[in-house]
């Protein structure tokens, strides 16, 4: 019997548990609700951008999921702010990220010559 990780199958929920682990630490180590704001909703801004990138080139119920990890974490260590708030700012910027680089207004640096 292999008790061992399949990492082939089991990546995505290993992530999903490293990021709800983060999540929490984050959000436990802000005691200043202001800065815990501030961080879900860079959070979400990340989180959009990254959606906005993955989404027609892999499979993207796998990012979903390791972006609800961390939001779940985040919000089980949030002790000193509103989780109805922190849902909704996460929300929010999640969607405010997607649709400022879907108009273009923020862009993707993947053009010739950027990273060499």
């Amino acid at each position: 019997m292999e008790t061992g990780i399949n990492w082939a199958e089991d990546w995505v929920e290993v992530f999903f548990l490293l990021f709800l682990i983060f999540g929490f630490i984050t959000s436990i180590l802000l005691f200043n609700p202001w800065l815990s704001y501030l961080s879900i909703v860079l959070a979400g801004f990340v989180a959009g951008r990254v959606f906005y990138i993955k989404r027609y080139k892999e499979p993207i119920f796998p990012l979903v999921l390791i972006i609800v990890g961390f939001l779940l974490g985040y919000i089980l260590g949030g002790f000193w702010i509103s989780r109805f708030w922190a849902l909704l700012f996460f929300a929010f910027s999640w969607w405010l990220s997607f649709y400022l680089h879907r108009k273009k207004i923020f862009t993707i640096f993947k053009s010739e010559g950027f990273v060499k």
